[in-house]
């Protein structure tokens, strides 16, 4: 039986602040359409195996061609799809420490060994310390997020085509969840590297969770080599028809991002000050924290109504940049709660 951890990260409460979700859901305008189109939908017939639409829809959105694109149940199964087909027993992926379990599921599933490479506490790593801990190890594969997810930590364009370069005969991942809240992205790199593959979603910038609708992108060579290991018709037609639907709106997300990323960086300014608590600067839609007291503060969000993602067994925790109400609860509470922390 292979030793399988699983992931969980919902809970309930009044401010849901543990996901990294997106807290607006989406508009009157978007269920409107989405309610016509299930009116045209054969859905007594299997969807379009090849998510022809949706892919186009992508493409259109991330100035790119189509054929730099697969569409997956989230983009999970097209991490899963990966870690399939390039690991198995005996094999090595090498990420970062802390990183997404998921990884470590997926790797787990194959009997591959997971190697990672530990950060600083703020999530950041040097690159050529990175590159020799894994021509050390021998891995098979390279995956990681970026930002990071948990810390938020983003490593530049320029970084990380160091780290591309030193493994070209293996696939390099980069995982791009919170990609649209970053400065910059390996998008531009797909025809450049032969071994680079990049994951994208409709999670959270777009704040579709619900619909589970992920990207993989690569060079077209890949991608043709990896389209016959899809599972077959691996995307409903109801989530195929409201990706491209939402996808048309991509324009208004763009301007939610800009929020989430102002309220990002105020709470950053504000909470950087506190005494009892350090938080580290994100690139991402959340803000990574530590705290002595972290049961504490979490008795106090809770207290609140208010759920964080909590890491057991270590003094850090993760909170979801909310809407603006939202944040202003959660900068009080943590405010109180610093001035009340006892001090050593």
């Amino acid at each position: 039986m292979k030793n399988i951890e699983s992931y969980a990260a919902r809970t309930n409460g009044a401010i849901m602040l543990n996901a990294n979700e997106c807290y607006k859901n989406i508009s009157a305008e978007i269920v409107k359409e989405l309610q016509a189109a299930i009116a045209d939908l054969a859905l007594n017939r299997y969807p379009d195996e090849s998510s022809s639409e949706l892919i186009h829809a992508y493409a259109q959105v991330k100035g790119i061609s189509s054929d730099h694109l697969l569409a997956g149940n989230g983009s999970d199964e097209m991490l899963g799809l990966m870690i399939g087909y390039f690991l198995g027993k005996g094999k090595k992926l090498l990420t970062l420490s802390p990183d997404f379990s998921m990884y470590d599921y997926y790797a787990s599933l194959h009997e591959s060994e997971v190697v990672k490479f530990p950060c600083a506490e703020d999530g950041s790593f040097i690159a050529a310390d990175f590159i020799e801990f894994g021509r050390e190890h021998h891995v098979d594969m390279v995956l990681f997020s970026n930002p990071n997810n948990p810390t938020g930590h983003f490593v530049s364009n320029r970084e990380l085509c160091k780290i591309v370069e030193a493994f070209p005969r293996i696939p390099i991942i980069i995982d791009e969840a919170y990609g649209e809240f970053a400065r910059e992205s390996m998008l531009e790199y797909l025809d450049t590297y032969g071994n680079l593959y990049v994951t994208r979603t409709l999670s959270k910038a777009f704040g579709f969770a619900g619909a589970r609708l992920g990207f993989l992108l690569s060079n077209p060579a890949n991608i043709a080599d990896l389209k016959p290991m899809l599972v077959p018709y691996n995307i409903s037609s109801l989530a195929q028809k409201a990706g491209v639907i939402v996808l048309r709106h991509a324009a208004e997300y763009e301007l939610l991002v800009e929020e989430v990323q102002l309220e990002r960086d105020m709470l950053y300014h504000k909470l950087k000050q506190l005494q009892n608590v350090t938080f580290y600067p994100s690139q991402a839609n959340y803000l990574y924290g530590r705290s002595n007291y972290k049961q504490e503060l979490l008795e106090a969000m809770e207290k609140e109504g208010i759920v964080i993602r909590n890491y057991e067994g270590a003094d850090s925790f993760r909170i979801t940049v909310g809407s603006p109400r939202e944040n202003a609860i959660v900068l009080s509470v943590l405010q109180e709660f610093d001035r009340k922390a006892v001090t050593v």
